[in-house]
C-alpha cells in the first residue's frame, strides 16, 4: 500500500483519515437530497453542507476527534458533487474501509483513498473535480429568544413517530407548549382527515423538554421527510425552534467506537396566510 510520507503531506492544504467509514458513509447518505455539497475544514473540524433553496439546508458536522489523523493549513472550502462523493464511498459495498481524503488547495480535485480492512492488497482511489465554493446561507436560532423551545428525544422513537403519520399530508404541523400536550406533531392537507401524535414532556421517549413558551408552525411535508436517512441512523435527536418558526434539527450518529458526529437540518416554516 503506498502510504504518504511525511514530506508528501506538506503539498496538501488538507489531509484527513478515518479507520471506520461507515457512519460518514451514512451521513453522507443522509444529505444527498441536492446536488453540490461544500465542505468546509478548519481546525475546529469539517462541516458539509448540502442545501435546496432557501428552504432547507444540511451539514454535517466532524469535530477533529472524530478522524484519526486531521491536518488542516488555513481554512479550505469547496464544492463537490455530493452523489459523486457517496459512490465513491459505496465502491467496496459494505466491506468495512479505512478512508482518506487529501486536498491540494483551489482547483485540485479531492482525492479519496479506500483501502478495506479484509484485503491489505487492494485499495482504490477518486479524484472528485472541485468547484468554487458558493458560501451556504446563515440561519440562526437566538440562543436568547424568550421563545427558544428545546426537545431531546431518543432516534429510534423520533422514528416510529414519523412512521405513523400519514405519508400522503402536505404539510405538518409542529406544536412545542410548556402545557400539555407538550409536543405535537399534525398533518395538514387539502384531501387527507388530520391526524396527530401528542408526546407528553413525562415520556420516556423524551431526554430533555426546555420549552420557554408555545409555538406553532407549518413544514412541506416532503422537507421533513428529507431527514428521514438521518433519523434512521440517529441515536438522538435534537427539536429545537422559537417564535420564528424556523426548524433546527441535530441528527446524532455514533461510530462503533462512541465517537459522535452529527448532521444538523434548518428547515424554513411555510408563511401562514394573515
Amino acid at each position: 500500500r503506498k502510504m504518504l510520507t511525511q514530506s508528501q503531506y506538506e503539498d496538501y492544504k488538507f489531509v484527513c483519515r478515518l479507520d471506520r467509514i461507515k457512519t460518514f458513509y451514512a451521513a453522507i447518505k443522509s444529505i444527498c437530497f441536492s446536488d453540490f455539497g461544500t465542505l468546509q475544514a478548519s481546525e475546529d473540524g469539517l462541516l458539509i453542507t448540502v442545501e435546496q433553496g432557501k428552504s432547507i439546508q444540511a451539514t454535517i458536522f466532524i469535530a477533529p476527534a472524530f478522524f484519526a489523523e486531521f491536518h488542516i493549513q488555513d481554512s479550505q472550502s469547496f464544492s463537490i458533487k455530493i452523489n459523486v462523493l457517496a459512490e465513491c464511498l459505496s465502491l467496496f459495498g459494505l466491506a468495512d474501509c479505512g478512508i482518506k481524503m487529501l486536498y491540494k488547495g483551489e482547483g485540485s480535485p479531492l482525492l479519496i483513498l479506500l483501502e478495506p480492512h479484509d484485503d491489505e492488497q487492494v485499495s482504490t482511489e477518486c479524484a472528485i473535480k472541485t468547484t468554487h465554493v458558493e458560501e451556504p446561507m446563515e440561519y440562526e436560532l437566538d440562543s436568547n429568544s424568550a421563545s427558544l423551545n428545546t426537545i431531546f428525544m431518543r432516534g429510534p422513537d423520533m422514528s416510529n413517530i414519523f412512521h405513523e403519520l400519514d405519508k400522503a399530508a402536505e404539510e405538518y404541523e409542529f406544536t412545542i407548549s410548556p402545557m400539555k400536550p407538550h409536543f405535537k406533531i399534525a398533518t395538514l392537507g387539502v384531501m387527507q382527515a388530520e391526524s396527530s401524535i401528542e408526546v407528553a414532556k413525562s415520556s420516556d421517549m423524551i431526554i430533555l423538554f426546555n420549552c420557554r413558551a408555545t409555538t406553532v408552525a407549518q413544514y412541506k411535508s416532503q422537507q421533513i421527510r428529507l431527514t428521514n436517512k438521518a433519523l434512521q441512523v440517529a441515536t438522538k435527536v435534537a427539536i429545537k425552534t422559537d417564535a420564528s418558526g424556523l426548524l433546527e434539527l441535530h441528527f446524532m450518529m455514533q461510530s462503533d467506537d462512541q465517537e459522535e458526529m452529527y448532521v444538523r437540518f434548518f428547515i424554513t416554516p411555510l408563511l401562514k396566510a394573515s
